[in-house]
């Protein structure tokens, strides 16, 4: 049965302090947080004060570095150190999963350009070597940008098996696969390189889980992964709006939408 996640986010609202208690996980985004050019001894109190936030077990990471790995002007020195002191960090704190956005990984303007290919995969081979030496997995992320080497979750496992390296797999966001139109099968071709999922609502600017009446694709998201015996997390992954009266308060919010995450999986492991 996969676990409850909640992202702490990039929203000033987001007070890691004030979410509701009952997640099972938390995720975290890295590059809000982690500052790899801090030294190892202010590095010390930063994980102190992470770890006093009164988190769930921070299992997963997300938010990785913006500018990609494989353009004319990636300067490996900067990447390989940035890569390399990151995840030491991160695996510091306890993840275990490592998000990396499908947009640090630039599709070539030119089909024929190997060489951006090559970057492509050999900086990912980097995140996996790095991974596991910090007891960690890494998950790429489709995001249903064109832009982008694997805009699809088909693709996403297509490159995964070009990169050929067992501590990296992929990550299905569930906002993409509603964007591309792509179905929640393809998750079940290769079940066990489905290390994490995100979740959320439907709303204009985009919204928790538990708004905007998709209750029914959740549902078929969710009997897809107890088909597949997903074990990891699903996250909340989403910007938070107000559903109550009065002031936003997010420790309600959260809590709302805990509620019916653990409802919505009772319901469907129950069938």
């Amino acid at each position: 049965m996969f676990k409850i996640s909640v992202l702490f986010g990039d929203s000033p609202i987001m007070d890691p302090t004030k979410i509701a208690p009952g997640f099972e996980r938390s995720e975290i985004p890295t590059e809000l947080i982690i500052n790899p050019l801090m030294t190892d001894h202010d590095w010390v109190a930063r994980k102190k004060e992470i770890l006093g936030w009164g988190l769930p077990p921070i299992k997963v990471s997300s938010h990785w570095f913006s500018h990609p790995c494989n353009t004319p002007d990636a300067d490996w020195d900067a990447l390989e150190f940035f890569t390399k002191r990151t995840l030491k960090r991160l695996g510091d704190l306890g993840v275990e999963t490592a998000g990396i956005y499908g947009l640090f990984f630039k599709k070539p303007k030119d089909a024929s350009d190997k060489k951006a290919i090559e970057q492509a995969i050999r900086y990912a081979n980097l995140l996996g070597d790095e991974a596991k030496k910090n007891n960690m997995n890494i998950a790429l992320e489709p995001m249903a940008n064109p832009e982008t080497l694997f805009p699809t979750y088909k693709e996403g496992i297509e490159f995964v098996r070009k990169v050929n390296h067992p501590q990296v797999r992929v990550m299905a966001d569930l906002n993409y696969f509603l964007k591309n139109k792509e179905s929640f099968d393809v998750i079940k071709e290769e079940p066990s390189w489905n290390l994490h999922c995100h979740v959320a609502g439907n709303a204009p600017e985009g919204a928790q889980p538990n708004v905007g009446g998709i209750r029914d694709i959740h549902k078929a998201f969710f009997k897809v992964l107890r088909e597949t015996h997903f074990e990891g997390a699903v996250s909340c992954a989403c910007p938070w709006i107000n559903t109550g009266t009065g002031a936003f308060n997010l420790t309600a919010e959260t809590a709302k939408t805990l509620q019916y995450m653990q409802d919505l999986r009772t319901e469907v492991y129950a069938e």
